[in-house]
């Protein structure tokens, strides 16, 4: 992502839920500060909640390096922010309209698992996008910046650019509240309920619908071989909590459960027997599904998804199999607070 932004000629578009101000996140600011320098068109959003995560705010450095910046939904109390729970969660980077980049990394030094001097490090998929998709990236980032700032893009010449060059045929889905329909959940539910040989799925947070269960119940009954990656230890315990509450629904219907150790899991991801994938920025849970603005990519590859299915099976490896008897076996006092998580997990 900073080779592409420090070899930008015309434009950078860039959204992030969390952006931090550590060593990382200086990083790319002096890469931006120095292609506004260029003459380089460059425009950020930034959640109005993730920007809080670390201080100096990096929206104060961004506008000092003359970055044109926007903050989404930010708090006030004057007049008060009637759409607080309402984030931008999308992941987005498009440089000169050619080349995009999206999954579910935010900016800041935990999100480098390389980088072992970090705490509490977070391990994530990321895509680099070449061709048509990226025209369908960069229009979803032109809507929300209209929408919140009420500026047009200017026009970029990039016909020549996204061309298809035969590699993996993929499908951009957005999904928000501004949306008619619950996209990215319709989708889940069409794609596992199409499998006929195996489901992988792997989230950092997992509180499903009834439909969603019933699907994955569905699934297990005519044979699909189910199998879920939850981080063992989550960054939000009470997630895990209100998981936990419900895993025996899974369980009962020999749906395999594992636990991966740290580093912290934040990949989502979704494969469909060999040939489907479905990663971005949306978790199985609520808030993805209702309230965030979401961006998805469907990947329709046999070489891409296998690529998928092998770092799927090596963390399979080194992760632990939730058991139905270990779940059943929680103290009274587990399972009541278990249970009181689950019933705010619409807000969680």
């Amino acid at each position: 992502m900073l080779e592409a932004i420090e070899g930008a000629n015309d434009s950078i578009y860039l959204t992030t839920y969390i952006f931090e101000s550590n060593s990382t996140g200086r990083e790319f600011i002096d890469a931006l500060a120095a292609a506004v320098k260029r003459g380089v068109d460059v425009r950020v959003m930034i959640d109005g909640l993730g920007e809080k995560y670390s201080l100096p705010r990096p929206t104060h450095l961004l506008r000092n390096a003359g970055v044109r910046l926007c903050r989404f939904n930010p708090p006030r109390l004057f007049p008060p922010s009637l759409s607080l729970n309402l984030r931008i969660h999308r992941k987005i980077l498009v440089v000169d309209g050619g080349i995009a980049f999206t999954g579910g990394i935010n900016i800041g030094d935990r999100h480098l698992v390389s980088r072992p001097v970090v705490k509490s490090p977070v391990a994530d998929l990321h895509f680099s996008i070449k061709g048509p998709a990226v025209n369908q990236i960069q229009q979803i980032f032109e809507r929300d910046w209209l929408r919140k700032t009420g500026e047009h893009l200017p026009e970029v010449e990039t016909q020549a650019v996204l061309e298809h060059d035969g590699g993996s045929d993929c499908r951009i889905i957005t999904d928000g509240p501004d949306e008619d329909l619950d996209r990215i959940e319709l989708v889940l539910l069409a794609a596992i309920s199409s499998a006929q040989r195996a489901i992988c799925i792997m989230t950092p947070y997992f509180l499903p619908s009834r439909q969603l269960l019933g699907c994955l119940q569905g699934a297990a009954l005519r044979g699909v071989k189910v199998r879920i990656i939850l981080p063992a230890r989550n960054n939000l315990p009470y997630v895990h909590w209100a998981t936990r509450n419900m895993l025996w629904e899974l369980l009962y219907y020999d749906i395999e459960i594992y636990y991966q150790p740290p580093p912290f899991v934040h990949s989502k991801l979704l494969l469909i027997d060999e040939g489907y994938a479905l990663v971005g920025s949306a978790n199985i849970d609520p808030r993805s599904l209702r309230l965030n603005y979401e961006l998805g990519m469907e990947i329709y590859d046999d070489k891409t998804t296998l690529e998928l299915q092998e770092h799927f099976q090596q963390t399979l490896t080194q992760s632990r199999r939730v058991t139905l008897e270990e779940v059943d076996s929680r103290p009274l006092a587990q399972r009541t607070r278990d249970a009181l998580c689950w019933l705010f997990s619409p807000y969680l």
